[in-house]
């Protein structure tokens, strides 16, 4: 196939996240055949060449574009409890390249982690990217060979997308007017991350509890951490906190988009109410999905230009909640199993608590970053342990 001038500028909501590294991994059980992995790598981005990709220039002018003779890295390491920080750890250079594939092997253990540059995949484009590698993969393993027509073209820029199929960005502008920034002087601040894992019986729960209280999992989540930020800034009034939360919009236009159709079609969205220690995490979370439902009624966005006032400081007042929902599980040939899916921390500085909450063979996972800017580990700590006992009050009382 000739490449030779398949390249396109970066729209403005791609330039928003370039050089930003998405990273996720599936963590496997089983003898993994490292040949035909990077062979499935290698027809993937055959079929797909923005994988092939790098940026030329710099914002705003920044181009993909696709070099005939680039082939992205299949980077290997050896496994070990630090396997995942040394994943993370791993540099990146959009100009370098947009993609590329990392592989830990280990004694039947291991990860395999697909590193793609925010400016081209956001969470969904990145799990169709690798469902299908897997897909291949898991054909090439069993001896298939599978048949695709390589792309002729690059994925269409998200916002001519949206102003094809809504007529214009539905931007939520109350974000423009969130959180207290950090002076332009101050230091990057350091992070405080891990993860929150439930059993499958407590997941289940969890899942048993949104349909009895007709709401849904993303908001019994965001309840319970809104509560657990307000108790630990303490008082006993209500006071507006706001969930910010991701919202995919590949099936809310008309044609829907696919997958892969095009980068990042994601916008974020607010939901404000009332928090006090006193109410139930369930209120908490039906309201939230409530006020989201609002706005996501109107698919012209949100005009409001009203500021959102930080009342209970440190910015606890607000958390970005960003939920894949359930995964499916992955293809695997014969003799591997893909065990667990990981969203790796790649934040490099946040003014308000995150939170990404993904759930992989019936078990619920919540990632979860603070900088130590405004938190201690000790606040941290606090943090999820009352996050885990609200999610567990909720479960129990279904």
């Amino acid at each position: 196939m000739d490449l030779t001038g398949l390249e396109r500028p970066l729209n403005y909501l791609e330039l928003a996240h370039l050089d930003r590294v998405v990273i996720m991994a599936a963590e496997y059980e089983g003898e993994l055949d490292a040949g035909v992995l990077t062979r499935a790598f290698r027809h993937l981005c055959f079929v797909h060449p923005a994988l092939r990709g790098r940026i030329r220039g710099t914002s705003p002018e920044a181009v993909l574009a696709v070099d005939p003779e680039h082939q992205p890295d299949v980077i290997v390491l050896a496994d070990g409890p630090d396997a995942l920080a040394r994943i993370t750890a791993l540099p990146w250079d959009a100009t370098a390249g947009v993609a590329d594939l990392v592989l830990v092997q280990g004694d039947g253990h291991g990860y395999v982690a697909l590193r793609t540059d925010h400016s081209i995949t956001d969470a969904n484009a990145w799990l169709g990217t690798f469902r299908e590698l897997l897909r291949v993969f898991t054909a090439f393993a069993s001896g298939d060979e599978p048949v695709s027509e390589p792309e002729t073209a690059l994925p269409a820029p998200p916002a001519a997308l949206f102003h094809e199929r809504l007529g214009l960005i539905p931007y939520d502008r109350r974000l423009f007017h969130s959180a207290v920034p950090p002076e332009p002087t101050a230091p990057a601040a350091g992070l405080l991350s891990g993860y929150l894992r439930l059993s499958v019986e407590e997941t289940q729960w969890l899942k048993r509890a949104a349909r009895r209280y007709e709401t849904t999992v993303h908001g019994l989540v965001a309840g319970a951490i809104l509560l657990a930020q307000r108790v630990l800034a303490g008082g006993r009034e209500a006071v507006p906190m706001y969930c910010v939360s991701p919202v995919d919009f590949r099936r809310r236009v008309d044609p829907p988009v696919g997958e892969l159709e095009t980068t990042n079609f994601m916008m974020s969205y607010v939901a404000e109410t009332g928090v006090s220690p006193r109410l139930s995490p369930v209120l908490v979370g039906r309201e939230v999905k409530a006020r989201m439902d609002e706005v996501l009624a109107g698919p012209e966005g949100v005009r409001g230009a009203e500021p959102m006032e930080d009342t209970l400081g440190r910015n606890l007042s607000y958390a970005l909640i960003s939920n894949l929902g359930v995964v499916a599980e992955f293809p695997a040939p014969s003799g591997l199993e893909f065990t667990e899916l990981h969203i790796l921390n790649t934040v490099g500085d946040t003014f308000f608590p995150g939170y990404y909450v993904s759930t992989y063979r019936d078990r619920l996972t919540v990632l979860h970053i603070f900088t130590d800017r405004f938190f201690t580990r000790g606040d941290v700590d606090r943090i999820v342990r009352e996050l885990h006992e609200q999610l567990l009050i909720i479960g129990a009382s279904a």
